[in-house]
């Protein structure tokens, strides 16, 4: 009776033990899916035929979101406009930038060097239709 009781009381230390342990030590923290964007772009674009540049930072005031100065190429004097990051992904939801102007899009990231984008921006009532290069 006495070796029953040892057993369960080894076993009631065994079983603490095990759920003593800190498991958000065990998680391995993949990184933020933003910094591989972050940097500053030189583009090219199909709708006006232009050539300029976006900044991409981190916005620090949500962790899925980035920043891109000068998208659609407002000029730099304007608010950013804000990006979703999702995996390799930036989308960029409807919002206003710029002299009132109205853009969306997604820009997906191709290799280390490369994002290719797709947008929309109305300009003034006119409705364009954008690709882009992005290369650093």
């Amino acid at each position: 009776m006495q070796n029953l009781r040892n057993i369960k009381g080894l076993m009631l230390l065994i079983i603490l033990g095990f759920l003593s342990c800190n498991l958000e030590e065990d998680i391995i923290d993949p990184g933020d899916d933003r910094d591989k964007f972050v940097s500053t772009w030189s583009v090219s674009e199909s709708c006006f035929k232009a050539n300029y540049t976006v900044k991409i930072t981190i916005d620090p005031s949500n962790s899925a979101q980035v920043l891109l100065a000068n998208f659609g190429n407002p000029g730099p004097n304007y608010a950013p406009a804000v990006g979703i990051v999702a995996g390799n992904k930036i989308y960029v939801s409807t919002q206003t930038t710029g002299d009132g102007w109205t853009v969306n899009g997604t820009g997906t990231l191709q290799d280390t060097h490369t994002i290719n984008w797709s947008y929309s921006l109305i300009i003034a009532g006119n409705n364009y239709t954008c690709t882009s290069e992005y290369i650093r």
